[in-house]
């Protein structure tokens, strides 16, 4: 993502200069139409969706673990902090922002919208994938949104000129899947499993391994087993070969970056000039890390749950990659004996952090445990045990003792929280089995959906904001 940024002050004069006062338009002016002339004007367009994924990244983490018996609240967490540890989450709160979200797709729909008509010959080779990955972006972005606040407002053409609507009303959900299920359909073929010539590309960009994580993630939303399990096999048998890291090796997902088991991270490198001179940090770093002694840290806004160290014990060869204490010995930190997030490490170089560790979407351990979970509801238990047990194997702590279904049911859902805690990942999982409230125990049904932040219901009318908010 060296260049994204670079374009995104063209993507925002597109937005804000394009106008009807008169035919001509000064060339000095860029615009929708004499923008999306050549290849590189699409290569760049397509890295400016990219670079909207990299933004806010808090929101990302928070959506998805807080509000569930994930994160723990510290003696330094903040206000908004507190409310996500506790659950009771108001409209404005500093994490129920969804700019970030509207801005990528409002870049997906001006690369749908005009690189189809790019005559550029040096293009045609990668056109189609451009394309599909724009399709693909629009539909993850999508894909948060519904599952975060539910219905939301469902735009599919670029904001160009002041004939838009810009107070547009909210589709429910099942109309938002749909077009999730869409866009995915349209860039699966368009995107080759292995589109790049190198392995950090094949990572942070769309492949069709990472198409279909989300449609086996959707379709498990939407009780498809059958069609579930058939995309977690076409990841597990790609061409791309993905492998699972070994046990000894599991901190790696996280330090090294981009293992073998990625199928799709975003990308923080604290070598950019991006990354000093625009801010593009992965921020998770700050809410979980110390903080800093000899070195600059973090803010230890969050630290794991009960939940979690009881899960994870010392036994298991991800708890020391999952969670870390600073010891009576705390260097680089300051503060001995606390009990720290450690899967977003960044860099330490020069007594400085780099909060530069990157967000993993999808890997290939949870693709496992989607194929497993599709499995067992269509009555294929012992294969399902299979599958899970090469996670459990994987961490040191052996074959499942579960048997039935039901109690197959449960061990997939604990294994999830041990394999993925931290990720983003559990409150969305609790939703979508029924199980927010046995769970966690926050029995408020206004809870199973985040608030529209109520700046944006002050800024649209037509906006009608979700029930208890």
């Amino acid at each position: 993502m060296k260049n994204i940024r670079h374009i995104l002050i063209i993507i925002s004069l597109i937005t804000s200069f394009s106008c009807k006062v008169t035919d001509q338009v000064p060339e000095s002016i860029i615009t929708a139409v004499n923008f999306y002339k050549t290849a590189t004007d699409a290569d760049n367009a397509i890295n400016a969706c990219y670079d909207a994924l990299q933004g806010s990244p808090n929101n990302y983490e928070i959506w998805g673990d807080g509000r569930t018996d994930v994160l723990a609240s510290t003696d330094r967490s903040g206000s908004a902090d507190l409310q996500v540890a506790s659950g009771n989450v108001s409209s404005s709160n500093s994490y129920v922002g969804w700019g970030a979200l509207y801005a990528g797709i409002n870049r997906c729909n001006g690369v749908l919208k005009h690189v189809p008509d790019i005559a550029d010959p040096a293009l045609t080779n990668r056109k189609d994938r451009i394309i599909g990955e724009a399709y693909f972006l629009r539909a993850l972005f999508y894909f948060y949104l519904t599952r975060t606040f539910e219905n939301v407002p469902l735009i599919l053409e670029p904001y160009e000129n002041l004939d838009a609507d810009f107070f547009p009303v909210q589709s429910d959900r099942a109309t938002i899947f749909a077009q999730i299920e869409s866009d995915l359909k349209l860039a699966e073929p368009l995107i080759p499993d292995l589109p790049f010539a190198n392995t950090l590309e094949n990572k942070a960009k769309a492949t069709k391994a990472a198409v279909r994580c989300v449609l086996a993630d959707l379709y498990l939303w939407q009780k498809k087993y059958e069609q579930a399990a058939a995309m977690a096999d076409l990841v597990i048998n790609s061409p791309a070969k993905y492998t699972l890291v070994s046990g000894k090796d599991y901190a790696t997902l996280f330090a090294a970056k981009n293992t073998s088991e990625s199928i799709l991270e975003v990308q923080y490198s604290n070598t950019y000039a991006e990354y000093t001179q625009q801010g593009a940090v992965n921020s998770i770093s700050e809410l979980f890390l110390p903080l800093g002694g000899t070195v600059t840290g973090g803010n230890w806004r969050y630290q794991p749950s009960a939940a979690v160290l009881n899960l994870l014990t010392a036994s298991d060869l991800r708890s020391s990659a999952t969670y870390k204490n600073t010891g009576s010995k705390p260097d680089p930190y300051r503060d001995a004996n606390k009990t720290y997030i450690a899967k977003y490490p960044g860099t330490i170089s020069s007594n400085v952090m780099y909060l530069d560790a990157n967000r993993i979407i999808y890997r290939l351990a949870e693709i496992i445990l989607f194929k497993a979970e599709a499995l067992n509801e269509l009555g294929q238990t012992p294969e399902a045990i299979s599958l899970l047990d090469q996670i459990r194997n994987r961490a040191g702590i052996g074959g499942t003792s579960a048997s039935t279904q039901s109690e197959v049911r449960l061990a997939i859902e604990n294994e999830r929280l041990a394999e993925l805690a931290f990720e983003g990942k559990r409150y969305y999982e609790l939703i979508r089995r029924g199980r927010y409230a046995d769970v966690t125990g926050f029995t408020d049904p206004n809870w199973l959906r985040w608030p529209i932040a109520a700046t944006e219901i002050t800024k649209n009318t037509n906006l009608i904001q979700n029930p208890g908010y």
